[in-house]
């Protein structure tokens, strides 16, 4: 039997491999030179963390080929260019690192010119044209019926739905065993002396992720829906029924006070029920729910899971049309939708975070009576009451001050999904 190969020999390997990637991938240039190399034969293959620590297993990579160790350090580099640990949250953390897997191997397939995922690895063709937030999607939905892996490396062939129950749900296997793209905490508790300077280095890697990214889209490099995160447009899916917690019970009751039309067993709703039981629905009246969504750039995580919700309550309440207005320092979308519309939807802006001319423009429409607004909270906004009743959704995380003088204000709360 072939000796494993030691630590040191493991890591002049992957550095050289780590520099090999720049050659038909440049723009990864910067993420390679940033990343911090460790052997530890407590992983099981290799993975990589927010804070740019990479960390590889010595027999994982000691049966890899020189082009398969590339295209497993590109594949980890990607993780970080797009920020793979920052977008899944609000998400369960292994199936968006599915997710963006199945993306990543479609993109280094053809850029490497790999017949198939090595290592293996997840593997998706195609899967370079979706979103994450669809592949999670599909994951839910078809769990059954879509092949995978147990782990993202070195895995053992099984349904999607197998793979997330097998980790976290009494399978014995962590996320981090089964993933690739490893949490804060692992990285304290692997490596305990990194706690103090762990979030600096991350917001560091943050930097270097987005001059990869940008670099890579000026080289036509990074195609597809897939690595649209984070940029002036994104593509985004709503990820429906992700919040399922007390909040959500002011929104309705808001929205009921404001909609026009009162219940009748006539219309019966279109919610979803068991059994023989029949909601009530509302008099079909012209009315239209008017957003303001808050795109600025601290919003990027949290835009999928509001739209999702705002999409589920619609369709609950029989509101047949939304005045969804985009908005970051300027207005950069007005359009009239449907909720089902909102499933798959280009979102503009990222910059900067001043409500005031998209809710001063409503103010200037008398047809309408309320708004709804989705923010962080990390906003300008108009001073004055505005002549229309406004509910403030603030999403997870937000700032705690936000305290507006007038509206109503209801806090998104991360719960369990439906």
């Amino acid at each position: 039997m072939k000796p494993v190969p030691s630590s040191a020999q493991t890591l002049a390997r992957i550095e050289r491999g780590l520099r090999m990637v720049t050659v038909p991938m440049p723009h990864l240039a910067g993420l390679a030179a940033a990343v911090r190399c460790s052997i530890d034969d407590r992983v099981p293959t290799m993975g990589v963390f927010a804070s740019g620590r990479m960390v590889a297993n010595r027999q994982f990579v000691a049966k890899l080929k020189e082009n398969e160790l590339i295209f497993v350090l590109a594949h980890e580099l990607l993780h970080l260019a797009l920020r793979t640990h920052d977008r899944a949250k609000g998400s369960g953390r292994l199936e968006f690192n599915y997710a963006h897997d199945y993306i990543i191997n479609d993109i280094l397939r053809a850029e490497l010119g790999f017949t198939h995922v090595p290592a293996g690895g997840l593997d998706m063709p195609g899967a370079k044209e979706k979103s994450a937030e669809q592949i999670v999607l599909e994951m839910r939905k078809n769990g059954e019926q879509m092949q995978s892996k147990t782990q993202v490396w070195d895995g053992q062939a099984i349904s999607a739905r197998g793979a997330l129950n097998k980790s976290g749900q009494g399978g014995g296997q962590s996320a981090d065993d089964a993933g690739d793209v490893m949490d804060d905490a692992k990285e304290r508790e692997l490596f305990p002396e990194c706690k103090n300077g762990q979030a600096d280095q991350a917001k560091q890697m943050r930097a270097a992720a987005a001059r990869a990214l940008a670099l890579g889209k000026a080289m036509g490099a990074m195609k597809g829906r897939g690595v649209e995160a984070g940029e002036l447009t994104q593509t985004v899916m709503a990820l429906r029924g992700m919040y399922k917690t007390p909040w959500e019970v002011a929104m309705q009751k808001w929205i009921e006070s404001v909609a026009p039309g009162e219940r009748t067993y006539i219309r019966p709703s279109r919610r979803e029920v068991t059994g023989d039981i029949v909601l009530a629905g509302r008099k079909r009246e012209s009315w239209m729910l008017n957003v303001v969504l808050d795109t600025s750039g601290s919003m990027t995580d949290e835009i999928s899971p509001a739209l999702g919700a705002i999409a589920d309550f619609c369709e609950q309440l029989s509101i047949d049309e939304i005045r969804l207005v985009q908005c970051d320092a300027a207005v950069t979308g007005d359009e009239m939708l449907s909720p089902e519309a909102l499933a798959d939807y280009q979102i503009s802006g990222f910059g900067g975070s001043d409500l005031t001319p998209a809710m001063r423009g409503l103010a200037e429409d008398a047809r309408v009576t309320a708004a709804l607004v989705i923010t962080d909270g990390d906003i300008a906004f108009p001073p004055e009451e505005m002549p229309y009743d406004v509910l403030w959704v603030i999403t997870p995380g937000a700032y705690a001050s936000f305290n507006p003088p007038y509206g109503h204000v209801i806090r998104m709360q991360q719960g369990g999904r439906a």
